[in-house]
């Protein structure tokens, strides 16, 4: 297959575009799944696209018929692609956003999307925003012109922690209650994502080291995690693409304190792919109560699991 492709976006240049009879043009408008709101781990840092097409052996295939990628250049979550296809046959493609990285720094290996790779995880910080992703999978037959819209989802369940007040009054303690740091290890995270399937491969436990919280230095007085309409000082929010696309992993949390370190293990907590799983409560105290919701891509209804 020849293709005349046209890039929109920072990487944009100028083409020779010829389409004769036997070629149709299809414009695809790619979304993230999500309003860009600039809030904590909502993916507005995402600010590059991935790109594969194949044909109908995309299983078996030694690699793409074509690929690329384009920049998100004015941030508002939204990637276009021109690209000049043979009319009449069946394409597969592959989308992958993700945070642009310096070379070395890559969290995923994207140089075969059918199976996205996580490069390492040794070094890996906790609470890391640039660790978010999406992506979507698009099997398309073109006869014609024609413009497409595609969405791309989350490969990872999202992982936040909060507390519910940093009330000490009721403690022998003299000065504040500051978490500025936390840490969590995870059993049950997947080492790469099939994005035919949909779903993650493997099983690890992993690290997440300890580093600064949604809130640092700001210690949670102006980001506050909302679940179900109540409100928790943000301790921890961890990207975790999970084997398969749903199931239980066990968490262990350390939270760094003005008073010492809390530390908490809280076994099989359900995980789903585009879903987030908040582990909220009175975290921090002696009392240790705590909630476990999943609630899915940030719409209604939630799915509530009290201890």
């Amino acid at each position: 297959m020849s293709a005349f492709i046209l890039l929109s976006g920072s990487c944009q240049k100028e083409v020779t575009e010829v389409i004769d009879d036997s070629g149709a043009k299809v414009t695809f408008t790619v979304n993230t799944d999500n309003m860009v709101t600039k809030a904590i781990a909502d993916g507005s840092n995402i600010d590059i696209l991935h790109w594969e097409i194949y044909d109908e052996d995309v299983l078996t295939a030694a690699g793409p018929l074509a690929e690329g990628s384009v920049k998100d250049s004015d941030g508002d979550g939204k990637f276009t692609l021109d690209l000049a296809l043979i009319r009449n046959q069946t394409y597969h493609f592959i989308f992958w956003a993700q945070v642009d990285r310096e070379q070395g720094k890559e969290h995923y290996d994207v140089s075969d999307l059918r199976e996205v790779g996580i490069k390492t995880y040794d070094d890996e910080l906790a609470n890391d925003e640039s660790r978010a992703a999406f992506f979507a999978y698009k099997v398309l037959y073109v006869s014609q012109n024609s413009n497409e819209t595609v969405t791309l989802y989350r490969p990872f369940a999202q992982l936040n922690l909060g507390t519910e007040h940093y009330d000490i009054s009721s403690l022998n303690l003299t000065g504040p209650l500051k978490v500025n740091f936390s840490e969590v290890q995870v059993a049950g995270v997947a080492e790469a994502f099939n994005t035919i399937k949909g779903v993650g491969v493997g099983s690890q436990t992993v690290l997440f080291q300890k580093a600064a919280t949604p809130n640092g230095d700001d210690d949670a007085v102006d980001k506050l995690l909302e679940v179900n309409g109540s409100r928790y000082y943000w301790l921890g929010m961890n990207y975790l693409i999970v084997n398969g696309d749903s199931g239980n992993v066990d968490v262990d949390m350390i939270f760094h304190t003005s008073h010492g370190d809390v530390d908490l293990s809280i076994d099989n907590v359900p995980v789903k792919e585009n879903f987030r799983t908040n582990i909220v409560g009175d975290l921090l105290t002696t009392t240790a109560v705590f909630k476990i919701m999943v609630d899915d891509s940030f719409q209604q209804p939630d799915i509530t699991v009290k201890d």
